[in-house]
């Protein structure tokens, strides 16, 4: 006789933290009562009125909310008045992401989010669990669905009627490991530490300290001299520590077909990335990158959701490696991708005549717009050095572009300043698309666009084609995209 699955109740502990969720909610209000109490009016009070109901919700909640593990899904209950029941199958389920705060840390406990390909928020949130229930949800929605390596091995049950299928746990391969040297790398050359110094700088003018300094007095220039040190000095090095401590243990690990990533020194995250639903993966690299060698590199998933910050932070496989190592973590994300063996080709030349021609227009435009202000010949120095500028920028825009085709991947490069690359394996191409604008069927040229089923920022989107080199693009690409079966 089957044994039904058991229902698991989340940890107790569930009730403390959902408890300290709503004491941040109403932290400001009990303040304002503590500031305004009088002696006959107790906060005490106040803040009973308030966290009662609340702990009694979270009581509640604690109470109701179960979950278990059936052969084919995961069963997911909450709710006391009205029951709400979901039922995940393990073959549909994306991602099991785990996040740790310093608290969460300390009493052994995790937060679960699973995700699968819907696109919205997570299918299910577990608040909180003990650590080694995320081990099981693990092991067992592995072993819910089949392996990609290993066979299945039959186990007779105890009374010898049936046998249970069990999927051997897929061996876990290190792709990349980033030492703290390389964190304070990547944040220099993401240098964040920019925002906290113009949200100060923008305080001390908003509260008036600034308009106290009148003339150019010594304290006027000690303070715009620490000002200065700030941006250039303060900002790095709050960047490298900012980066150090959010990406701390920074690590990219393979096991089977998905990939795991994990870093974190307060709050620890751990992101699941099945490579089945990678739909392209990016290569971006700033003027940073370029003079050390390095580059980063995210992937674009299949029913993520395109805005929301886990999902975009989990898509970054790799904040920062290097040049060298690069091919073989796209090697061990897209095997068919093979990065030395893309032949590169050119837009059409004449899009720099075009790109040249817009911007001697903009480039006059503005000269004249200055003219009252700036007198002729200013005016007409400020309109030569923009076009000097935008036409060099054209040329080095235009010669930027170029995309590659081999059997198995279609890729796109842009960018002089900041580059970036794009390779799409084609089974995972839904849409090839040409577009042309009126100046476009001018020059005869044509923007060949090609779409996947997790297209973000810099996908394939190519300007300045020949129209018959795009034609040609567009039915070859149409026509492989069909030959072959699209994996989701």
């Amino acid at each position: 006789m089957a044994v039904m699955p058991s229902n698991q109740r989340f940890h107790p502990l569930t009730v403390l933290f959902a408890l300290g969720g709503e004491l941040r909610n109403f932290l400001l209000p009990a303040v304002f009562a503590t500031m305004t109490a009088s002696r006959g009016n107790s906060v005490e009070r106040f803040l009973l009125v308030f966290l009662v109901p609340g702990a009694i919700a979270a009581v509640a909640r604690y109470l109701s909310s179960t979950y278990r593990y059936d052969p084919t899904e995961l069963v997911v209950r909450t709710g006391i008045i009205f029951r709400n029941e979901r039922h995940i199958p393990y073959a549909r389920i994306q991602s099991v992401d785990a996040v740790q705060n310093v608290l969460h840390r300390w009493f052994g406990v995790v937060d679960v989010k699973v995700q699968t390909g819907t696109g919205g928020e997570a299918e299910a949130t577990l608040s909180v669990l003990p650590f080694s229930a995320l081990d099981e949800m693990r092991q067992r929605v592995f072993e819910g669905r089949p392996s990609e390596s290993g066979a299945a091995v039959l186990t007779p049950s105890a009374d010898g009627s049936a046998a249970e299928v069990i999927w051997p746990a897929p061996e876990a391969r290190t792709l990349l490991h980033l030492p703290s040297r390389e964190l304070a790398l990547a944040g220099l050359l993401d240098n964040r530490g920019w925002v906290v110094i113009g949200a100060a700088s923008g305080l001390l003018f908003e509260s008036g300290v600034i308009d106290r300094f009148d003339g150019w007095d010594s304290t006027a220039w000690s303070l715009y001299a620490s000002v200065l040190v700030g941006l250039f000095v303060i900002a790095p090095v709050l960047s490298m520590l900012w980066a150090t401590v959010r990406l701390h243990g920074f690590s990219l690990t393979r096991r089977g077909g998905d990939l795991l990533v994990e870093y974190g020194a307060l709050t620890r995250v751990t992101a699941t990335i099945p490579l089945r639903r990678v739909q392209a993966i990016k290569i971006l690299r700033g003027p940073g990158h370029l003079w050390t060698g390095r580059a980063s590199v995210r992937v674009e998933t299949a029913g993520g959701s395109p805005t929301g910050r886990s999902a975009t932070e989990r898509e970054w496989i790799a904040p920062i490696i290097t040049m060298a190592d690069l091919p073989a973590l796209v090697a061990s994300v897209l095997p068919e991708a093979d990065l030395s063996a893309l032949e590169w080709h050119p837009v059409d030349p004449r899009g720099f005549r075009r790109r040249r021609n817009r911007a001697l227009i903009w480039a006059a435009v503005m000269g004249g717009a200055t003219a009252p202000w700036l007198g002729g010949p200013w005016a007409a120095g400020v309109g030569l050095l923009l076009a000097l500028w935008w036409v060099l920028s054209a040329r080095l825009y235009v010669r930027s572009l170029g995309w590659a085709r081999t059997d198995r991947v279609m890729a796109f490069r842009s960018g002089w300043i900041r580059r970036a690359v794009t390779v799409v394996p084609l089974d995972k191409i839904q849409v090839v698309d040409l577009e042309e604008s009126p100046f476009d069927r001018r020059w005869s040229m044509a923007c060949l666009r090609v779409d996947t089923a997790g297209a973000g920022a810099h996908r394939i989107d190519i300007p300045y084609l020949s129209r018959p080199i795009a034609e040609g693009m567009r039915v070859a690409l149409a026509r492989e995209a069909a030959g072959t079966t699209f994996r989701w």
